[in-house]
């Protein structure tokens, strides 16, 4: 991966963690686009989102629900200007109190230095099952 890549990686991440949503406009385009794909009604941040404010709303949305206990990075993976980050999280459902575990993929396609489209494959089931929105197996 190349340092220019890590450097648009690293200060994304950051900025997520700390809040900062000018260092999050300072990375992502205008334009962004934002995927994050489950059944309607499952998860409330889940659909298409477009544009900054957009991709800060689904921001504030996940966040009215969740808190990030912990990320562990697993792998990246760069093909062109796409960039896959394979993560390990642990996320606190604010309205229960309960933990969940997932595996996420974060797709990032990059453009001009910044981050143009952020596309998230995570384990639906269990984010459904710890918001009491799906009953467990």
């Amino acid at each position: 991966m190349s340092d220019a890549v890590r450097e648009i990686l690293d200060r994304y991440y950051a900025a997520l963690k700390a809040g900062d949503e000018a260092g999050l406009r300072g990375v992502v385009s205008d334009d962004i686009e934002v995927h994050y794909p489950a059944p309607e009604g499952l998860l409330p941040w889940a659909g298409d989102w477009s544009g900054i404010e957009g991709f800060l709303k689904f921001l504030k949305t996940l966040g009215d629900h969740l808190a990030i206990d912990r990320v562990e990075p697993l792998a990246v993976h760069v093909a062109g200007d796409t960039v896959i980050t394979v993560l390990r999280g642990e996320w606190t459902v604010k309205a229960s109190g309960r933990t969940v575990r997932t595996e996420t993929v974060n797709m990032f396609t990059l453009r001009d230095g910044r981050i143009a489209r952020y596309q998230v494959f995570s384990d639906t089931a269990a984010l459904a099952i710890g918001l009491g929105r799906l009953a467990a197996a």
